[in-house]
């Protein structure tokens, strides 16, 4: 694939598809969007002096740790626009070529990110889901007595960056991609020798190749398994052949720097997996299936670019709508602690109910002791608030308003995790009053994270709170990069004192910056309102 053409698919992909699944949309996102030709001229621009724009422009990315659980964690790494656009236009090429060595589709072993770009759409992957794999488990359980179910401790971060380099020179791609890739990957890591940045599809692309030699390994051992990145199920006739195969992969993935996680690995019959897995086959139990296992055989991920997002959303609609959602939350609720998987699907299908339904399990999510409850899917709950804000009735939007200021006023320990108080602010930042207008003051000048006061800038523009976006105007020069650009933003709205100050900075600001300044420019004078 030409270079160029890469540049072209990867800014096309995270304009429509988004760069990351776990962090807030960026702004950047609609950069891409509205300005391509000017991304992709800045992309050739890097790539025919990469060693002077990680010199002079380096990425400076915002690592951070997820919730996982009540009390668990992960670190995650969101990628400056323009370096992530690189990164994953390098990493397309080396995908097609990867496709082409992977385990067949055909064996219905790895189901993970199959390459497949759709140049009219900009889409990466192919139609294999997570739940094709575990379908694909269910079955093979039915021909073996026994499943090891597992998966990688810590993968994208203890992904070893030599093995990986070696994976990639074994493509024979006949160009520099993988040193490039190494490269960035140096940077990302700050010179540490492993870790992907968790994330984005460019990591996703990389995790696979990593993993190609543990698929092969098992592969040709003649054991039946099944993968999804790095979740696997394998296959015996007996206890002795699966604990076998637990050594076997154990070895495998030590010779690539990785091993498997204890608390989740479970050596179980097959009538245990499939008992486990009712939800994937509803009709097969012979019983009345229970509402929560039919809702997590709802697909609810819904794609408003689909020809057919009309249709796909009425179907939709009428499968949750014959599911009482509020039970299953209240059930949930009344646990020690919630089943996330059940938790986090039960949020996203509120979207979907009547609107009095709707506002009733909102009141249910927003009660100050169920919110404790509810913690391991409080970014869940901020992403549907966050949807359907505006839709919501005056009585119930004021009842959430005085639970997000109720949250911020107490300093509640579920937002002293960055991420998620990244999510909250983008429902806080919905509505304005007085109080919330201290509250976003205040935690600006407590918190260092860019990732929050980026955030808070671009709230406070679409507040129009002039007299303190002119003081942080004085600041610019020491603000980080991902403040900067929210700041060039804001300055739209100084009127005179932002034009000014933008015709004095102009030879200051980066050429990432200067290609914001002119998207927004344009969008100001289209008034079309700041995203945040």
């Amino acid at each position: 694939m030409d270079i160029k053409v890469a540049f072209e698919a990867a800014v096309t992909n995270i304009a429509r598809y988004g760069d990351t699944d776990v962090f807030p949309s960026p702004f950047e996102n609609h950069v891409l969007f509205d300005r391509p030709t000017e991304v992709v001229d800045l992309l050739q621009q890097i790539h025919s002096n990469l060693d002077e724009w990680l010199n002079h422009h380096p990425p400076d990315n915002i690592d951070t740790l997820q919730p996982v659980g009540y009390t668990g964690y992960r670190w995650v790494t969101e990628i400056q626009y323009i370096w992530n656009a690189y990164f994953l236009a390098l990493t397309i090429p080396v995908a097609a070529a990867a496709e082409q060595k992977r385990l067949p589709e055909s064996e219905r072993s790895v189901f993970s990110y199959r390459f497949g770009f759709d140049p009219t759409t900009g889409k990466l992957f192919k139609d294999s889901t997570w739940l094709d794999y575990k379908r694909r488990a269910l079955e093979l359980s039915k021909r073996f007595g026994y499943s090891l179910v597992t998966d990688v401790s810590d993968f994208y971060p203890r992904i070893y960056h030599h093995r990986l380099e070696n994976e990639l020179k074994r493509l024979d791609l006949q160009n520099d991609l993988p040193f490039r890739i190494m490269k960035l990957l140096t940077h990302f890591s700050k010179t540490v020798s492993y870790g992907l940045p968790v994330g984005g599809p460019a990591s996703r692309i990389l995790a696979e190749i990593a993993l190609h030699p543990v698929d092969l390994h098992l592969n040709r051992a003649g054991i039946p398994f099944c993968r999804y990145t790095d979740d696997f199920h394998l296959f015996a006739r007996s206890k002795e052949e699966a604990y076998y195969a637990l050594a076997f992969l154990s070895d495998k993935l030590f010779n690539e720097g990785l091993s498997l996680q204890k608390s989740k690995t479970r050596i179980l019959t097959s009538k245990e997996l499939q008992e486990a897995s009712q939800y994937l086959e509803p009709t097969a139990a012979g019983g009345e299936i229970s509402p929560e296992n039919r809702l997590l055989g709802l697909s609810i991920r819904f794609d408003p670019y689909s020809p057919n997002r009309d249709e796909d959303y009425e179907v939709l609609r009428q499968a949750v709508r014959s599911i009482d959602i509020v039970k299953i939350l209240a059930r949930e609720i009344s646990k020690t602690a919630v089943d996330p998987l059940v938790t986090r699907q039960a949020v996203r299908a509120i979207q979907a109910l009547s609107p009095d339904i709707r506002d009733k399990a909102i009141a249910t999510l927003i009660d100050p002791d169920n919110i404790q409850i509810l913690a391991p899917a409080f970014i869940t709950i901020m992403r549907l608030l966050r949807r359907i804000y505006d839709e919501i009735g005056e009585p119930v939007s004021e009842r959430v308003d005085d639970f997000l200021v109720g949250l911020l006023e107490s300093r509640s320990h579920l937002l002293t995790n960055d991420l998620n108080l990244a999510y909250f602010l983008q429902v806080f930042g919905k509505q304005k009053t007085l109080r919330k207008e201290q509250l976003l003051i205040q935690t600006f000048a407590e918190r260092a994270s860019p990732l929050i006061r980026r955030l808070i800038i671009l709230i406070m523009a679409h507040w129009r709170a002039y007299y303190w976006l002119s003081d942080i105007k004085k600041r610019f020069g020491i603000l980080t990069s991902w403040e900067r650009s929210a700041f060039i933003i804001a300055s739209y709205y100084l009127g005179d004192e932002g034009s000014h100050w933008r015709g004095h900075f102009k030879f200051a600001f980066s050429p990432m910056e200067t290609v914001i300044r002119d998207w927004y420019s344009q969008r100001f004078q289209n008034n079309t309102e700041v995203p945040f």
